[in-house]
């Protein structure tokens, strides 16, 4: 392995590592029975996407100084790309419950349990994300079996965001933008699932060409 893949492949951990603190906070946020100061909150995880974007242009910027000696760069800027989207998802997501928690007291406990849930998959996919990160050097068996453990998690995302769906519309709900708004949070979060499992895809290619 060369000096620019490992060190490419260790940036791209540092910053999976940052998502997952960003999702961590929103789980936190929904698992704290409305204690917390929403905006505050939603400062915290701003912060935070902020960084990541900062750290994807300077590591965008590095993977196109190096592009020459990097075959599979195309697959490393998909999942940089990724993670940059996933960050904002996350933002965007933890802004909307902000404001639906500074609407209203709380949120629906059965809809709140299973953007919970979502959250939960999405914080072991991004750790499975990054345990594929620190093997692709070491054991691209191992990065394989850890991109098909997201491949299954991403299914129980599905899964879940249908379940919250059929729930927020078989309810009658008088506020059609706190439906509105619970929905786009689902989405978001959905979306960001999608994508861990497009990044688990291209680290199995990129395994695929060591083995």
């Amino acid at each position: 392995m060369s000096i620019a893949h490992l060190t490419l492949e260790e940036r791209l951990q540092q910053i999976s590592i940052k998502v997952v603190d960003e999702v961590r906070v929103t789980y936190e946020f929904l698992s704290s029975s409305n204690k917390l100061n929403p905006m505050q909150v939603y400062a915290k995880v701003n912060g935070i996407k902020n960084s990541i974007e900062n750290e994807k242009y300077l590591l965008g910027e590095y993977i196109i100084k190096i592009k020459e000696g990097l075959e599979d760069k195309d697959l490393y800027m998909e999942i940089l790309d990724n993670l940059e989207k996933i960050a904002q998802n996350i933002d965007a997501a933890t802004y909307r419950i902000s404001v639906l928690l500074t609407r209203d007291s709380k949120l629906d406990e059965v809809l709140n349990k299973v953007l919970i849930t979502m959250c939960e998959k999405i914080i072991a996919s991004i750790t499975h994300l990054i345990e594929a990160f620190k093997e692709l050097s070491i054991n691209t068996k191992k990065t394989i079996e850890e991109a098909r453990n997201i491949i299954k998690l991403e299914e129980d995302v599905d899964d879940l965001y249908r379940n919250l769906e059929l729930k927020l519309f078989e309810k009658n709900y008088d506020d059609l933008v706190y439906v509105m708004l619970m929905k786009d949070i689902a989405d978001r979060l959905e979306d960001s699932e999608d994508m861990i499992r497009d990044s688990a895809n291209s680290i199995t290619y990129i395994a695929f060409g060591r083995i």
